[in-house]
């Protein structure tokens, strides 16, 4: 597999699902906050739902974030020099 600039093809494509994740998210979001709005939805269902959808949200970020940010190459720099 090809690497460069620390990272891989396939690291990219994993980012590109989990950014495709996000989105789904938000539309989850809006889709409860809509049926709350026109009355078709109990609002603590879905202030419920919304709120752990948030909070599902903030750590798929925080696995997002590590994930994208991690560089193979200085992975590799840090074995090869200790060996």
């Amino acid at each position: 597999m090809k690497r460069q600039h620390g990272t891989s093809q396939y690291r990219l494509n994993h980012a590109k699902s989990h950014a495709r994740l996000f989105v789904e998210s938000v539309q989850r979001i809006e889709f409860m906050w809509q049926l709350s709005d026109e009355g078709l939805i109990d609002k603590d269902i879905a202030d419920n739902f919304i709120k752990s959808t948030i909070e599902e949200t903030k750590r798929n970020w925080e696995y997002f974030e590590s994930y994208i940010s991690y560089r193979e190459d200085m992975q590799e720099g840090a074995t090869n020099g200790s060996s």
